[in-house]
């Protein structure tokens, strides 16, 4: 975004941390800087934070800069041990706060430190340019990670423990819109493992969530946020066959006016169509207004569950699912209306 300034992942910083303990194991000092060669080819100049050398141990650390993007792990030590160890292969080791994955479904297998493919890949390569020979441990901990981790989708997604080392291109783009679209598909991969077909049950955010919740029971969803056609278009690609979708009319009746985006920059508002859509006449401010009107007891030509009805229906068409069910809540998430085809 124009304007912003960008950062680096916590994989950059993970691999900038290894990149100078390796130095410190072969030089025998630690600099106070180092280059991290990115994913997308950039070279990128890295602050080392704090190094030390213990034993056999060399450890530095980076403070992840997510330059002007509202990041939680902004701010955060990743710290880095290297050890060398017999044989040829780099082990990578989750430590203090760095989650660990215990379910299937995700790029990484359940048991194994949190640490994404491409981060790996990014700290093995920056070990191998110091010391292309021999066996090494790398050890990767962020103090207070465990406890951050409670503020993400890691609890969500079977990651227990800490944080996720994170990144695809190295670089943390300000506002970038495409974190949240991975966090939406690592959250059908895991679902996928328990669901298989469907039902999958979707729901904007977390007042959605709750209020499904209240009618299904301790069921599971996937948080599309504002990413409604995103989301079920992935899901469908997964082979998911039959969806649930609950949430507050305002934003599920767009897809009817032929917006998947339901954001209000990418969207209009929908309240003129669903008064016009329940043959409400007068000046309405918001979607809820109108749903409160509704409650008491005003006539309208179309029902509420007329509304979640079509919603449903233009949903299975859109995306070939086999069976949609829409539960449509108000804010105080009382459920309102209910469509399903199949």
């Amino acid at each position: 975004m124009k304007g912003l300034r960008k950062g680096f992942t916590t994989g950059t910083a993970a691999a900038a941390a290894a990149k100078a303990a390796a130095l410190g194991l072969k030089e025998g000092y630690i600099p106070e800087e180092v280059t991290v060669i990115l994913p997308i080819g950039q070279r990128l100049p890295i602050r080392i934070h704090a190094a030390w050398l213990e034993g056999s141990w060399a450890r530095a650390s980076v403070i992840k800069d997510a330059g002007d993007d509202p990041d939680i792990t902004d701010g955060v030590e990743v710290v880095v041990r290297l050890r060398p160890i017999s044989g040829r292969e780099i082990i990578l080791r989750g430590g203090e706060g760095v989650g660990r994955v215990t379910k299937p479904g995700l790029s990484i297998p359940p048991g194994e430190p949190a640490i994404n493919p491409v981060p790996r890949q990014m700290i093995k390569q920056a070990v191998r340019e110091i010391l292309p020979k021999g066996g090494f441990e790398v050890e990767i901990s962020i103090p207070g990670g465990e406890e951050l981790a409670q503020k993400t989708f890691n609890p969500r997604l079977g990651v227990v423990g800490g944080l996720s080392i994170l990144g695809t291109t190295g670089i943390v783009e300000p506002k970038s819109v495409e974190a949240l679209k991975e966090t939406i598909r690592c959250e059908i991969d895991v679902l996928w493992h328990e669901v298989g077909q469907g039902p999958m049950c979707f729901v904007p955010g977390k007042i959605g969530e709750e209020a499904l919740k209240r009618v299904l029971g301790p069921v599971k969803t996937v948080q599309m946020s504002n990413f409604l056609g995103f989301a079920l278009s992935y899901a469908r690609k997964k082979g998911v066959q039959k969806v649930i979708i609950g949430g507050h009319p305002g934003k599920l009746a767009k897809v009817l006016m032929g917006y998947f985006n339901t954001h209000s920059q990418r969207s209009p508002q929908a309240t003129a169509f669903v008064a016009e859509f329940l043959g409400l006449s007068g000046e309405f401010n918001t979607v809820e207004e109108i749903l409160q009107t509704v409650l008491s007891g005003q006539k309208t030509v179309r029902s509420l569950d007329d509304l979640a009805m079509a919603i449903a229906r233009k949903i299975k068409e859109t995306f070939d699912f086999e069976g949609v069910e829409v539960f449509l809540f108000d804010m105080k998430k009382t459920l309102l209306a209910w469509g399903k085809v199949a």
